[in-house]
């Protein structure tokens, strides 16, 4: 997949994400209005609650299934896929939560519980990735390959002091949420061994640092290398 199709698929997904968003309550409105389930006391607040629960699978079903299988194409093409697409999947777990907010926006006060929500950074990890992805070149040979094996390290750190915000998330799915209890042990006890428990937060603001510093790489080495085979061409 190349970068230009890649970057229209996932930008084009998240706005369809947000219109999703926008236009939910008003189709559920409609659904109920015109199911008849007035006739039965208590009905209508059921069947608003059962479609608003199983309506936002669907709809994180029809944005995050074509997302992941674009992160899958575009890591095998620029040869990331042994480090991106798993921490794409894992800060798409984690970003859960916050896409099951979204659904409060017209609530007061949202924007600041939003902020709030553990799920913030796995997000901000999420599209740090996407841009990466979207900035990387095919080759791995020279200063690509050498950011590219930063990017990796700086990858496995980010999921690693992050992991007890992106397993919260992981709770969350059916079918995989049992794995997040043992995960978050074992985990735990390595942040134990470490010594690193108190200052978490500050090495989750460090690890996104360092991944922006290593799509800033990718960039600088991706223009670098396209300046001088333009130049040949016209020679």
């Amino acid at each position: 997949m190349s970068a230009e199709i890649f970057i229209r698929r996932w930008l084009g997904l998240f706005a369809l994400l947000s219109g999703l968003v926008v236009f939910s309550p008003f189709l559920i409105q409609t659904v109920v209005g015109n199911s008849g389930c007035g006739d039965t006391s208590g009905a209508c607040t059921k069947l608003g609650g059962a479609l608003e629960l199983y309506g936002n699978w669907v709809v994180l079903a029809v944005v995050l299934i074509p997302l992941i299988l674009a992160i899958a194409a575009r890591s095998l093409t620029v040869g990331m896929f042994a480090f991106a697409f798993p921490f794409a999947l894992i800060m798409i777990a984690g970003a859960m939560p916050l896409f099951f907010a979204l659904d409060h926006f017209r609530d007061p006060g949202f924007f600041d519980e939003l902020v709030a929500l553990p799920a913030v950074m796995p997000l901000l990890y999420l599209f740090v990735m996407l841009v990466a992805l979207s900035v990387a070149g095919d080759e791995d040979e020279g200063a690509s390959g050498a950011w590219k094996v930063l990017l990796g390290f700086a990858a496995l750190a980010a999921a690693f002091v992050n992991a007890p915000d992106w397993l919260l998330g992981l709770e969350m799915i059916p079918s995989l949420g049992h794995a997040a209890a043992p995960l978050s042990f074992y985990i735990a006890k390595a942040h134990g061994a470490l010594g690193i428990v108190e200052v978490l937060p500050q090495l989750t603001t460090h690890a996104l640092l360092a991944l922006v510093l290593g799509t800033a790489g990718l960039m600088f080495s991706r223009s670098r290398h396209v300046a001088p085979a333009r130049t040949r061409s016209f020679a």
